[in-house]
């Protein structure tokens, strides 16, 4: 089946594809980004240098990918890393020497033997999910190690279950050496359906990322001692309108009850004009509700609310939280829960829109606690507020969630190279 897919993608999918990009490029301009990005020259490396292809289709796959460069790099390993989307290749802030960025390729076959000829990589590592048909098979024709790092099986994946599609993915999957998966439930699901790939069980670097990070958190910079001191603090990250919608009205409510709740809203991209549109909605609205921007926090007058008006302070503040929730999962995707559960305290969040499975396993271990309309969120907050054993309790279940996952990346690395 491999010549049937190689000879039906390159004469009939490749031309689409690339003529449905450039059609789609006249209206988005983050497809016009990607295709205009797509003109760069390619890095040339010298044979004999040690270099290392990791794709990531976006920033979340980038985020994951992490620890995985840092071990590279610990290895004396040059890399390059390659993005499909620009929300990555524009976000991914690189800044050492040794690592190149770049998007990856259009997946033609004379574009990306190009771009081999000129990198040639020891090992291409993919991140999750996005795989190329002519990457793989040019890759593979030159004994390139190829990785599959973070796999996940999804079940709701419909062309896993219509025989054609199937048949080319399972061709996809067949050009992998080794695919590293997070779970049990993955690693027999990719078994079962590939029976001749080495499918390896590890987790999920993403967790190692976000400890990482919380290593470098300076809980005592983020905010003046005499604003928290004697509170209880909760911490709203990333939130949309429909989680703003949820939470304050509620808040407003149970301030009556709890004096000393310390609220701090952090909205998902704050600019001037949505910072303007929360405080016209509390002061219409919430008269329970005392407001301050954390830019002003200088001027703290033992104000309810701090409305975050800045970037970049989010892992900081759940450091400082007794009580978070992460807000998208209403509107664009739920954001990160990882980020506050590192810290041990318990997360809030819906995940009617989901672009990740971490909600699912913060809920299998029960640390996170799903919050869908204003009535379930007064519950949980008035209990989490009034019994702090429950609240420590519930926090510290988050330990065995990042037990079970650090050390991934270093169990990858040292798979693939002593191989």
């Amino acid at each position: 089946m491999i010549k049937f897919w190689f000879f039906t993608y390159n004469i009939l999918l490749i031309p689409l594809t690339w003529i449905s990009f450039h059609i789609l490029g006249l209206f988005n301009t983050k497809v016009r980004q990607g295709i205009s990005g797509r003109k760069q020259e390619f890095p040339v490396f010298l044979p004999g240098e040690k270099v290392v292809l990791i794709h990531s289709s976006s920033l979340g796959e980038y985020q994951q990918a992490l620890p995985l460069v840092d071990e590279f790099l610990n290895l004396n390993y040059k890399i390059v890393l390659t993005f499909f989307s620009p929300s990555g290749y524009l976000n991914a802030k690189i800044d050492n020497e040794n690592i190149t960025k770049l998007y990856l390729p259009f997946d033609s076959y004379r574009r990306i033997e190009k771009f081999l000829n000129d990198i040639h990589p020891e090992f291409l590592v993919l991140i999750r999910y996005d795989l190329w048909f002519n990457l793989l098979f040019i890759a593979s024709k030159r004994n390139i190690k190829i990785i599959l790092a973070n796999a996940r099986y999804d079940e709701n994946d419909k062309f896993w279950n219509i025989p054609v599609s199937r048949s080319f993915k399972k061709s996809l999957y067949s050009f992998i050496n080794k695919i590293f998966v997070i779970d049990e439930q993955d690693e027999s699901s990719y078994k079962k359906l590939l029976p001749s790939s080495e499918v390896i069980r590890v987790g999920d670097s993403k967790f190692e990322r976000v400890y990482e990070a919380s290593k470098n958190v300076n809980k005592n910079n983020i905010l003046p001692p005499e604003v928290i001191n004697g509170k209880k603090v909760f911490v709203i990250g990333s939130s949309w309108r429909q989680d703003e919608d949820i939470l304050l009205p509620v808040i407003n409510k149970i301030i009556k009850y709890e004096k000393n709740l310390l609220t701090i809203l952090v909205p998902h991209e704050p600019k001037e004009t949505k910072i303007k549109h929360i405080e016209i909605n509390i002061q219409s609205k919430f008269e329970n509700l005392n407001y301050i921007r954390y830019s002003n926090i200088d001027n703290y007058k033992n104000q309810n609310l701090i409305i975050v008006n800045c970037i970049g302070k989010l892992l900081s503040l759940y450091s400082i939280a007794n009580i978070s929730y992460v807000g998208g999962g209403f509107k664009s995707g739920l954001h990160n829960v990882l980020e506050p559960a590192i810290f041990n305290i318990p997360v809030l969040f819906n995940n009617q829109v989901k672009n990740s499975d971490e909600d699912e396993m913060m809920l299998k271990y029960g640390c996170g606690i799903l919050i869908n309309n204003q009535s379930q969120f007064y519950r949980v907050i008035r209990t989490l507020l009034r019994n702090d054993d429950l609240r420590i309790e519930t926090g510290n279940k988050c330990k065995d969630l990042f037990k079970e996952t650090l050390g991934t990346a270093k169990k990858i690395i040292e798979n693939i190279t002593n191989s």
